[in-house]
């Protein structure tokens, strides 16, 4: 996994109509770090990592596409997808942003997985996402987990929407924040507009402190308190470190992440 090779995505050349075309797939994962329109053919996996600031980027995944989306310390760009198939969006930052995502869901079984740890310290970031199930047995799932410290503040603004007629959808929210400190805050304004009686859909929501018990269970075993504190956000997240597919970026993430913990 660590040998993967980033290629820029504009190294595909632009199309006439001014978009990227991915036709096969391959093991390199594509860089983005400008605008760009991308269209991923019927049957191709690809792995991309965004790095944009300041910018807009559109994906269409055709028929049986499975996508596989990073973004790492992007700053206040709009993303949309429209997916036939599979998106998997996974997004990690410590910066002070305004993010915006839509994901379409267009084709029956089309799925969306979008999974976003936010660490703040001293800054502020919204994250308003939104995902529209346009046909019936799709499925959507969110998970937002936000750490906050040194009176910063964090918003997730989540929105799912499944149409009228889309039966059989599954549309699921679950947002899970950790303030640090009483001049931090961390809000979740989680939205379901539901217009058909015959689907599932769910949201949750769960921020407060850290359990005292848990520091002091911990630090009844010999841990300082800071050593019991980090060790505990550490099983936070380091499962989104993890997942990051480069141990270059793993380790550059790791160390942006923890400077903030350790603040």
């Amino acid at each position: 996994m660590d040998e993967v090779v980033l290629v820029p995505v504009t190294a595909l050349g632009q199309a006439e109509d001014g978009k990227y075309y991915i036709n096969k797939t391959k093991d390199e994962i594509y860089l983005i770090e400008s605008s760009c329109n991308i269209v991923v053919k019927d049957g191709v996996f690809a792995k991309f990592i965004d790095k944009t600031k300041n910018q807009e980027v559109s994906i269409l995944g055709l028929k049986d596409s499975s996508i596989q989306y990073y973004v790492l310390n992007s700053t206040s760009t709009k993303r949309i997808f429209d997916i036939h198939g599979e998106v998997n969006v996974l997004e990690i930052s410590v910066a002070n942003t305004e993010e915006s995502l839509n994901i379409n869901l267009l084709e029956e079984n089309s799925i969306a997985n979008v999974e976003n740890l936010s660490v703040l310290s001293k800054v502020s970031s919204t994250y308003t996402q939104r995902i529209d199930h346009k046909m019936g047995q799709t499925f959507s799932n969110i998970k937002n987990v936000g750490v906050a410290m040194n009176g910063s503040t964090l918003v997730f603004d989540t929105t799912g929407k499944i149409e009228k007629g889309m039966a059989k959808a599954k549309c699921s929210q679950l947002s899970r924040g950790v303030v640090m400190d009483n001049e931090s805050q961390i809000t979740a304004k989680p939205i379901l507009l539901i217009d058909e009686y015959d689907c599932f859909a769910n949201h949750g929501a769960s921020i407060g402190k850290m359990s005292d018990e848990d520091l002091f269970y911990l630090m009844s075993r010999g841990l300082t308190k800071k050593e019991a504190f980090l060790l505990i956000l550490e099983g936070i997240v380091r499962p989104f470190i993890n997942a990051i597919p480069k141990e270059e970026l793993r380790v550059q993430m790791e160390k942006e992440i923890f400077e903030r913990l350790g603040e």
